[in-house]
């Protein structure tokens, strides 16, 4: 849960610290190894990769309790310093039909995988979970009872409505701890509003989904001048350990029973996190109409007139942004798409522009969070389930998004040579599919190589990795002990589908008091994950790396 910029520094940091030889030796590089997505969608089945295997083998693929259906030879892929292996080979898996299969080359067979027709609906309604477990308030969860509902009358901690109540019960808790942000709640909103258009067999299911977030978003400003950023307080929340949402009110400690409130002020800065919230609120009224719609719409202006005001990025304990003009685009993009009105179309090309430098800057061009210019591009360019803005709008956004495209094919191509789509970073899941959702948009704009890198991207997420994993808990291959407060429930089971942070960096656990750990099977001095209960850095499951997630399978899903 840092921003982007600080996380690139970290991976500086263990530059340096590999020069220095300071990091810890990683294990002896494993014997060959075959990876392969543990299911996957008729006409989109990601490669496999034979870790260990080399270019020019030959590899076959066998239906279980049946015969041999494909044979080919492996392609080449380079080694790169995140890979415990020194050589590489890619099975090609685009034919196969429905079915279940194994991949066998050099004496070694794989785990076996699903190819069925609507694989991909399965996936996305399995990413839901994490917004059941983390309903608070008095919206239904299957984990819980009503909790926080001391938050209908929390006090404002800072600015100039200091003292004042504000009512912020209800939407979802953010990750493993139990906190609420504007921001995560804004952003998964976003995304599942844009899965909603994008997946109209689900449409019902993810717009009931979002109208939580909604709803909590129009209750953080009730009155003019008044924008919550966040509810709870970090120091309180995250040294009380596991616990039961639903117990909170009747704590003795008054942190937790009677949460505070903090708000958007001039010093606290928040034009990304308000201008995401703009685009959540504009986009619910698109779906509306009457009054319903009206007040969606002035309460989205509301929150874009306040990230202008603010003209800077929210300072925070949690999610520090760098840039702002994205989110700013973003709200633009929204609102022109709802209300019709050319000058917001303008307006988000300007700020796409500005943000991005045209497109010099391809690494900001994604859809993480942190960085939402992918989102905006898309929106104008006409790749998102809805027509393109004018001409002179859409065709430099398609170049802008395009650039974000070209950004995403590099890292599946240097990172690692499993496909890994995003930095490896904290929340390096969240990374790869904001870089393969990018590539799948920007595919659809025509960009050559893109589409070969989104299936790369797709297929890390669903088990083409180092550790075979397939980033979700609870499904066949999943993570298994996710960090998360559920743990302190006892055996009411857990949030299926919700997506970990991932594999991150050993300079991040150097960073760490409290989390020792040392270089396992797979691991490489650049790399570490264990699939460990403990481990906040890498198995916290949370909105934030579910939300790219949601929009990535609704986008590819022929359900």
């Amino acid at each position: 849960q840092r921003s982007r910029w600080a996380l690139l520094g970290a991976a500086a940091l263990i530059t340096s610290a590999l020069q220095a030889g300071t990091t810890p030796p990683a294990t002896a590089a494993p014997p060959v190894t075959i990876r392969v997505p543990l299911v996957a969608e008729a006409g989109q089945v990601p490669p496999a990769v034979v870790a260990g295997g080399h270019a020019g083998d030959t590899y076959k693929v066998v239906r279980v309790g049946g015969a041999r259906v494909l044979r080919g030879t492996l392609s080449p892929l380079k080694a790169r310093k995140a890979d415990a292996w020194a050589s590489f080979g890619l099975a090609d898996l685009s034919s196969l039909g429905a079915g279940t299969y194994v991949v066998k080359a050099d004496g070694k067979t794989s785990r076996q995988f699903t190819v069925a027709d609507a694989a991909y609906a399965d996936v996305l309604a399995s990413l839901l979970g994490i917004f059941d477990a983390n309903a608070d308030g008095d919206e239904p969860s299957t984990y819980h009872a009503p909790s926080h509902l001391n938050d209908a009358t929390s006090t404002i901690r800072n600015g100039p409505h200091a003292g004042d109540t504000i009512d912020v019960a209800g939407g979802w808790m953010d990750a493993g701890d139990q906190l609420k942000f504007t921001t995560t709640i804004g952003y998964a909103s976003v995304m599942l509003e844009l899965a909603a258009r994008n997946e109209p067999s689900m449409a019902d299911e993810l717009t009931s989904t979002s109208d939580v977030g909604i709803r909590w978003l129009v209750k953080a400003h009730p009155r003019a001048g008044v924008f919550a950023s966040m509810v709870g307080e970090a120091e309180v929340d995250h040294n009380t350990g596991w616990r039961d949402p639903a117990l909170d009110d009747e704590s003795d400690d008054p942190g937790l029973a009677h949460r505070t409130t903090a708000v958007f002020t001039a010093t606290s800065g928040g034009s990304d996190a308000a201008g995401t919230v703009a685009a959540a609120l504009a986009y619910a009224a698109g779906r509306s109409a009457g009054a319903e719609r009206t007040s969606l719409l002035a309460q989205s202006t509301d929150w874009l007139a306040e990230a202008e005001t603010l003209d800077a990025p929210w300072k925070n304990c949690c999610y520090p942004g760098e840039t702002y003009q994205d989110d700013l685009a973003l709200a633009e993009a929204a609102l022109w798409r709802v209300t019709g009105e050319e000058s917001y179309a303008t307006q988000a090309l300007a700020d796409l522009q500005d943000v991005t430098g045209n497109g010099e800057y391809g690494w900001l061009i994604t859809a993480s969070g942190y960085e939402m210019a992918a989102i905006a591009a898309g929106e104008l360019c006409g790749v998102l389930g809805a027509p393109a803005a004018p001409e002179a709008v859409s065709a430099p956004a398609c170049d802008i998004l395009d650039a974000g495209g070209r950004a995403a094919i590099d890292r599946v191509r240097r990172q690692t040579a499993f496909g890994r789509a995003g930095d490896n970073v904290w929340g390096s899941v969240r990374e790869s599919e904001a870089g393969a959702l990018t590539a799948v948009l920007a595919d659809r704009a025509g960009l050559a190589g893109a589409g070969p890198a989104a299936l790369r991207g797709l297929g890390w997420f669903l088990g083409v990795n180092p550790w075979g994993r397939r980033w979700e808990v609870g499904v066949p291959g999943g993570t298994r002990n996710p960090h998360h407060w559920i743990r302190g429930l006892g055996t009411v089971g857990q949030p299926v589908g919700a997506v970990p942070g991932g594999p991150t960096t050993v300079a991040q656990y150097a960073d760490s008091p409290w989390i020792d750990r040392h270089p396992g099977r797979y691991d490489t001095k650049l790399q570490y994950y264990a699939d460990d209960v403990d481990d906040y850095i890498a198995n916290e499951i949370g909105l934030q790396y579910n939300a790219p997630a949601v929009l990535h399978f609704a986008l590819i899903s022929s359900g």
